[in-house]
C-alpha cells in the first residue's frame, strides 16, 4: 500500500507539485498539534480537533488537493473506520475544508455500521456527513438521503425503515427526519408513515426503533370465500410496540354474516423470570344474520355470537407455576365457523386454572375447572386442593413411601335430562414400594397401599359415606442386550444394539365396587386407545371404581444404532401388553385386549407409527391408529394418517407438501372416509413467499357431508414473516 507523510512536507518547507508519491511512506496524518513543531518550540493552543488517519494503495499530491485511490481507509478517533475507492483532501491546512470519500463507502464503529455511496469529515465541526445511506441491524434497516455522525448525536434525514431486507411490497416507516441516540442504542423517528409497500397505514407522531426489536406491528389476514359465510375477510393484528404488552384487534367482515371485531392481547414479562408471565387472550363478537343452524346440543343459535380465549402460563417467586385457559364460547359452533384453524386444534374446550408449588419431595396445587360453556358436559372442581408426596426412602430402609391426599367440590351439570350431580370429597393415598435386584438385569418391586375416600354428598340424600381400599401387588421388569457390528451405509447404520425387556406387573384391589348406586359418578373411566391404569394411586376414575385381580404382562422393544457424533439414533420400536383378569366383574372376560404399539425410523427421511388393539378371543381389531411420514429435507414430504375404530369409524388422511424454487411451494390435503363412501375434504394449495415480508397461501377446497361447509371453499392467508 502506498501512502506519503504530509507531516515530511510541512517540515521541510516544500510545497509538492502534482505527481505520484513513491511507494510504502508511512500513514497520512491530517495535521495537528503532534505533527507541527516540537513540543519545545510550540506556542500553546487550545485542544485541536480529532485527526483522522489515512492509507490508500496510491497517493497522488497537487497544489490544490490530495487524492487518494484503491483501499481508502480513513481512522477517526471516536467515530470509527471509514472504508471506501476514493479519497479528496486539501493538501496544507486540512482541516480548513472536509476529507472526502466515494465509491463503496462503508463507515464501522462500536454500534454502527453504515454503507453510502459518499461521505465527508468535516474536522471543524467534528461530524461526519454520508450521503445516500443504508444501515440497520435485523430485524430493522434504514434507508435515508443523508447521515449525520457527530459526537453528540446522528440525524438521519428522509428515513425509510423496513423490516427485513429492504422490500418495495413489505412494510415499512417512512419520516421526516431520525436520531440514533447511543446510549440507548435505537433510533427516533419523527413524523412517521407505517406502510405497506407505498400504501399509507397509519400515523405515528413519533416512534422508536430498538437495535433488535420486532416491527410495531404484525398482521395475519385471510381472505376467501364459504358457501355458509359468503366473501370474508379475517384479520388478526397486535401492536409490538412494547414487547411486555402487545395490544391487537380481531376485525373480520364476512358477505352473509356480518361484521366480527374484538380485542386481543400478547403478553410476556420475561425480563423478570422468578415473576414471568405469558399469555395470549383473543375475543370476538358478531351479531349474526346469516343461517346460524343449531348446536350441538340440537337447540337454535342465537345472533348475537361471541368467543373469548385466553391461555396463560406463569411463575411467581420462581417457585409456584399458574397455568390456565379459558375458552367462553357463546356457541358449540362459534370457533368452528369463524376462527376454523383453532377449532381444528381444540373442539373439546377445557376451561381450567392451575397452581403448582413445588417442593423437593411434595408438590402443593390448586386447581379450579368451571363450566361457562353450557354446551358440554364438565366435571367442574370448585377447588381442588391437593398434596403429592413423591416416593422417597423410609428413614434409612429400602423402602420407598409415596402418597397424596386432595379435597375437591365436584359439579357436573347435563344438557341432555340427566340429573346434575354434586359432590364434596375428600381422597388420601398412602403407599410403599420396595425394589429388590436381583441382578443388574432383573427388578422385583413389591407394593402394598391403602386408599381413603369420603363422600360427603351422595345420592339420594344417603348421607356421607367413606370407602376404604387396599392394593397388593408387584411391579417386575427385565432386561437384555444384544450387539452386532453391522453396518449399511445406504440406511445409515453403524452397528445394532437390540434392548428387550419383558414386564410384569399385578394388583389385587378387592371390594373396589363398594359404594356403588350411592356414590355420584363423576370422576369415571373415559376412553383411552392405552391400556388402563393398574396401580391404585395413580387411578383418577375413583368414582367407579371396579374391583381389581389383574396380571398385566407384556414385553418392550428398542433397537438402535450409532448416531453420527454422539450418542444413539433410535430404529425401531415394538411394544406389546395384555391382562390377564383372574377375577372379572360384570362385562369383563378372562383377557383383555392385546395393546401393541409400533415404532419405525429406519433412516431420517422416514418415520412409521402404529397402535392396535386387538380382541384376542374373537381374533378381532377394535383400533388400529397409523402415521406414516416421509421427507427429502425441505423439498418435499408427504404423510398419510388412518384411523379405525371397530363399527365406528374408518377414516384416511395424506397431506403433502412440494417446494418448487425458494418462492412457491404446493400444498394437498385429502379425507376419506370408508363408512361414508368417498372423499370428505380436497384441498389444493400454493404458497408463496411474496417479496422479503410476506408469506401468502392460497387454497381451493371442497367438502362433503360436513355440517356447515358443504361445497367448494376458497381460502387466501397472508402473514406478516419478520415478527
Amino acid at each position: 500500500m502506498a501512502t506519503c507523510p504530509l507531516v515530511a512536507i510541512l517540515a521541510g518547507g516544500a510545497l509538492l507539485s502534482s505527481g505520484t508519491a513513491q511507494a510504502d511512506p508511512p500513514p497520512l496524518l491530517i495535521p495537528g498539534p503532534e505533527n507541527a513543531a516540537s513540543p519545545a518550540t510550540q506556542t500553546p493552543t487550545t485542544a485541536e480537533p480529532a485527526k483522522p488517519k489515512v492509507t490508500a494503495d496510491v497517493f497522488d499530491y497537487k497544489v490544490d488537493k490530495i487524492t487518494g485511490k484503491g483501499n481508502v481507509v480513513m481512522e477517526i478517533p471516536g467515530f470509527g473506520s471509514v472504508h471506501a475507492d476514493e479519497l479528496t483532501m486539501p493538501p496544507n491546512d486540512s482541516t480548513a475544508g472536509p476529507v472526502e470519500v466515494t465509491g463503496q463507502v462503508t463507515l464501522t464503529s462500536a454500534a454502527l455500521r453504515v454503507l453510502a455511496r459518499k461521505a465527508a469529515m468535516d474536522q471543524q465541526k467534528q461530524a461526519l456527513v454520508a450521503t445516500d445511506v443504508r444501515m440497520g441491524h435485523p430485524p430493522a434497516y434504514f434507508d435515508g438521503s443523508t447521515f449525520t455522525l457527530g459526537q453528540e448525536s446522528s440525524e438521519l434525514s428522509n428515513p425509510t425503515l423496513f423490516f427485513g431486507e429492504p422490500d418495495p411490497y413489505g412494510l415499512n416507516i417512512v419520516a421526516k427526519s431520525a436520531t440514533y441516540r447511543a446510549a440507548t442504542d435505537d433510533v427516533v423517528l419523527r413524523n412517521a408513515m407505517i406502510r405497506v409497500g407505498s400504501l399509507p397505514v397509519f400515523y405515528l407522531p413519533h416512534y422508536t426503533q430498538g437495535r433488535e426489536s420486532d416491527p410495531p406491528m404484525s398482521l395475519q389476514a385471510h381472505f376467501g370465500y364459504r358457501r355458509d359465510l359468503g366473501m370474508y375477510v379475517r384479520t388478526t393484528s397486535f401492536w409490538t410496540q412494547n414487547p411486555t404488552f402487545e395490544p391487537g384487534l380481531l376485525l373480520d367482515t364476512y358477505g352473509y354474516r356480518g361484521i366480527l371485531a374484538g380485542p386481543a392481547l400478547r403478553y410476556d414479562s420475561e425480563s423478570n423470570p422468578d415473576w414471568r408471565q405469558v399469555g395470549l387472550f383473543e375475543g370476538g363478537f358478531i351479531h349474526d344474520a346469516g343461517n346460524r343452524g343449531l348446536d350441538i346440543a340440537g337447540l337454535p343459535i342465537s345472533k348475537n355470537r361471541f368467543f373469548a380465549d385466553w391461555l396463560h402460563q406463569g411463575t411467581i417467586a420462581g417457585q409456584v407455576d399458574v397455568t390456565g385457559s379459558l375458552w367462553w364460547w357463546g356457541d358449540s359452533n362459534v370457533l368452528r365457523d369463524y376462527r376454523q384453524d383453532a377449532w381444528s386444534n381444540n373442539q373439546l374446550p377445557d376451561n381450567f386454572v392451575e397452581a403448582n408449588h413445588r417442593m423437593q419431595d411434595s408438590e402443593i396445587s390448586a386447581f379450579v375447572r368451571a363450566r361457562p360453556d353450557d354446551f358440554e358436559v364438565v366435571q367442574e372442581r370448585l377447588p381442588e386442593l391437593r398434596m403429592d408426596y413423591f416416593a422417597s426412602p423410609l428413614g434409612q430402609t429400602s423402602i420407598y413411601q409415596e402418597g397424596q391426599a386432595s379435597y375437591v367440590q365436584l359439579n357436573q351439570e347435563n344438557f341432555n335430562g340427566t340429573p346434575t350431580l354434586h359432590s364434596n370429597r375428600f381422597d388420601a393415598y398412602y403407599g410403599w414400594r420396595r425394589p429388590v435386584n436381583f441382578s443388574d438385569w432383573a427388578t422385583l418391586t413389591p407394593v402394598v397401599g391403602t386408599r381413603v375416600t369420603q363422600y360427603q354428598d351422595t345420592l339420594n340424600n344417603s348421607g356421607p359415606f367413606t370407602r376404604v381400599l387396599g392394593q397388593f401387588g408387584f411391579d417386575a421388569d427385565a432386561r437384555a442386550v444384544g450387539h452386532w457390528d453391522y453396518t449399511n451405509p445406504t440406511w445409515d447404520i453403524n452397528g445394532l444394539q437390540h434392548i428387550f425387556r419383558p414386564v410384569l406387573s399385578y394388583r389385587y384391589i378387592p371390594g373396589a365396587q363398594q359404594g356403588q348406586g350411592i356414590i355420584p359418578a363423576i370422576d369415571t373411566t373415559t376412553f383411552s386407545p392405552y391400556p388402563p391404569i393398574l396401580d391404585l394411586n395413580d387411578n383418577r376414575a375413583i368414582d367407579n371404581l371396579r374391583t381389581q385381580n389383574v396380571l398385566r404382562y407384556g414385553f418392550e422393544n428398542v433397537l438402535n444404532t450409532r448416531g453420527e457424533g454422539y450418542g444413539s439414533r433410535q430404529l425401531a420400536t415394538f411394544d406389546v401388553y395384555n391382562d390377564l383378569r383372574i377375577q372379572e366383574t360384570s362385562g369383563q372376560q378372562d383377557y383383555s385386549n392385546v395393546w401393541t404399539q409400533v415404532g419405525l425410523t429406519p433412516v431420517t427421511w422416514l418415520k412409521v407409527e402404529a397402535s392396535d388393539r386387538m380382541d384376542p378371543l374373537a381374533f378381532a381389531n377394535r383400533e388400529v391408529r397409523t402415521r406414516t411420514t416421509i421427507f427429502d429435507g425441505d423439498r418435499w414430504t408427504a404423510s398419510l394418517e388412518t384411523d379405525e375404530l371397530q363399527h365406528t369409524l374408518d377414516q384416511y388422511w395424506l397431506e403433502t407438501t412440494l417446494r418448487l424454487n425458494e418462492r412457491y411451494s404446493l400444498l394437498g390435503r385429502w379425507r376419506f372416509d370408508q363408512h361414508l363412501g368417498g372423499l370428505l375434504e380436497q384441498t389444493y394449495g400454493i404458497r408463496q413467499r411474496f417479496g422479503e415480508t410476506w408469506d401468502i397461501q392460497y387454497g381451493v377446497s371442497y367438502f362433503r357431508s360436513t355440517t356447515n361447509q358443504n361445497g367448494i371453499g376458497v381460502n387466501v392467508r397472508v402473514m406478516l414473516l419478520v415478527h
